[in-house]
C-alpha cells in the first residue's frame, strides 16, 4: 500500500522538525523562538515527524500555531515506517533524527523544498531568509561541521564498522568523500527535494544507512549522498556551541583555530553534544532559558496547556 502523501497547506516557508516526548519541550522552545523572529508577511508550514509524543505535549506544540497568524503546525506520525527505522543509533543521537531521511520518500513528494531543523536549538533570526537561499544547482545547503577543525588535530579516533580512523581519513577513506572539507552538520539543512529525488530514492538511502556502523550515523549518510552537491552556509545559520566552547577554553591554539568563526549575534544557536541547557549548565544556554521563560509566561497568560 502506498503511503499517504502530505500536501503543503499553502505556499509557505516549509520547516520540518523531528522529535519524541523527551524533546517535546525543547522543540516547543525552538518553534517559539522561530515564530518570535519570523517575517510576519510570510506563511509558515511547520511539520513535526514523530512516533511517540504525549497528547499533552501535542497540545502544547499545536497551541503555538493557534497563537500566531499565518502559521500551520502539523504532527506527522511515521509509524508506518517503524519497522524500517533503527531502534537505536548509539552515541548521544536520537532515533528521531533519522526521520529526516523520510523527506525523500513518497510521503513528501508534493514538497519541492524543505528546511530541516534539529530540536536542540533556538532561532534568533528570520528563517525565511535562509529558506529563500538560491542553491545554484546544489541539492542541499548546510554549515560545515566545525568540530572537525579540532578533531583533525587530535589523536582521538572515530569509528566505521569498528575500525578506528582519524577524522580526516574517516571522511576520505571511510565515507569515500571527494570533498571532505564540505562535510556538514545535519542540524540545519535546506533541501532541494525536487532535484535530489531525481537522483536518489528512499530505498537507496535505507540501503546506505544499513550498510555500515557509522560514528555520526545519518549525518554521515547525508554527507555521502550529497558529496559535491552542497552549498556551504555561514555558521551564523548553525552556530554550534562547540565553537564558543573552543573560543572560551583558554587554549590559545583552539582560540586561534576558531577565531574566524566568532559571531556576536548568531541567527541559530545549536546546542550540540551530549549536554543540553535544559539538563545542565551549557554555554549560550541563557538564550534557551530566555525563550523558554517567555513562552511559559505567554502560555499561562492565555490559559494554554503548560
Amino acid at each position: 500500500m502506498e503511503p499517504d502523501q502530505i500536501r503543503p497547506a499553502y505556499e509557505p516557508v516549509v520547516i520540518c522538525f523531528a522529535g519524541n516526548d523527551g524533546y517535546a519541550i525543547p522543540m516547543c522552545t525552538a518553534i517559539y523562538s522561530l515564530l518570535k523572529n519570523r517575517n510576519r508577511t510570510r506563511c509558515y508550514d511547520i511539520l513535526i515527524l514523530y512516533t511517540e509524543i504525549s497528547t499533552e505535549n501535542q497540545k502544547r506544540l499545536l497551541a503555538l500555531a493557534e497563537q500566531n497568524e499565518q502559521v500551520t503546525i502539523r504532527l506527522i506520525s511515521v509509524d508506518q515506517w517503524k519497522d524500517r527505522l533503527p531502534k537505536e543509533v548509539g552515541h548521544y543521537y536520537t532515533v528521531e533524527a533519522v526521520y529526516r531521511l523520510l523527506l525523500f520518500g513518497e510521503m513528501f513528494v508534493r514538497y519541492d523544498k524543505i528546511l530541516y531543523l534539529d530540536c536542540d536549538m533556538v532561532i534568533n533570526g528570520d528563517v525565511s531568509e535562509l529558506y529563500d537561499t538560491v542553491l545554484n544547482g546544489a541539492e542541499v545547503a548546510g554549515v560545515r561541521s566545525e568540530e572537525f577543525r579540532a578533531l583533525s588535530k587530535m589523536k582521538r579516533p572515530v569509528f566505521l564498522d569498528g575500525y578506528p580512523y582519524n577524522v580526516d581519513n574517516y571522511r576520505t577513506d571511510g565515507l569515500k568523500m571527494k570533498h571532505m572539507e564540505d562535510y556538514f552538520n545535519s542540524g540545519v539543512l535546506l533541501f532541494d527535494l525536487q532535484k535530489a529525488r531525481e537522483r536518489i530514492s528512499l530505498e537507496e538511502i535505507f540501503s546506505l544507512l544499513n550498510a555500515h556502523k557509522y560514528t555520526y550515523y545519518d549525518q554521515d549518510v547525508l554527507n555521502m549522498l550529497f558529496d559535491g552537491r552542497v552549498l556551504t552556509l555561514d555558521c551564523t545559520w548553525n552556530y554550534m556551541t562547540c565553537i564558543e566552547e573552543h573560543l572560551q577554553s583558554g587554549n590559545a591554539n583552539n582560540e586561534r583555530l576558531y577565531c574566524d568563526l566568532k559571531r556576536e549575534h548568531p541567527k541559530i544557536i545549536h546546542y550540540v553534544g551530549s549536554t543540553k541547557p535544559w539538563k545542565c549548565e551549557k554555554i549560550l544556554g541563557k538564550y534557551y532559558w530566555d525563550y523558554y521563560k517567555k513562552m511559559e509566561e505567554e502560555y499561562e497568560e492565555k490559559d494554554l496547556p503548560v
